[in-house]
């Protein structure tokens, strides 16, 4: 069967390239502009993997982290950001499957993937 992953990210572009690369790698790939609607996404599709930006309007990566741990225990989270680690990213950190430093390279994002599902 299919994986499916929500990638949660405020920027477009980081969406774009993520829903790129990890379709091309044959998953199913949802996306969602901020936190609030990847927790309705959650609550209403079937996801295998979430990959969160930390820093989004509405709810941030630790409340999408969360808020599909409250839903779905068993689905990994992946947190990413581009900021300096703040207490709410620490958070994050502990919580989350794996943490990925902005900007990274493709292949350690792919990896951090393939290591969960």
């Amino acid at each position: 069967m299919e994986k499916t992953i929500l990638i949660v990210d405020d920027e477009a572009g980081y969406r774009d390239l993520l829903s790129l690369e990890l379709g091309g790698h044959g998953f199913r790939v949802l996306t969602a502009c901020d936190g609030a609607a990847a927790a309705e996404i959650a609550a209403s599709s079937r996801v295998d993997l979430v990959i969160t930006d930390m820093k989004m309007p509405r709810l941030d990566g630790l409340d999408v982290l969360r808020a599909v741990k409250s839903l779905r225990p068993e689905v990994p989270v992946i947190v990413m950001t581009g900021y300096a680690v703040e207490d709410r990213a620490e958070a994050a950190i502990r919580e989350a499957c794996a943490f990925l430093r902005k900007p990274f390279d493709i292949t350690e994002l792919k990896s951090a993937v393939l290591a969960v599902l």
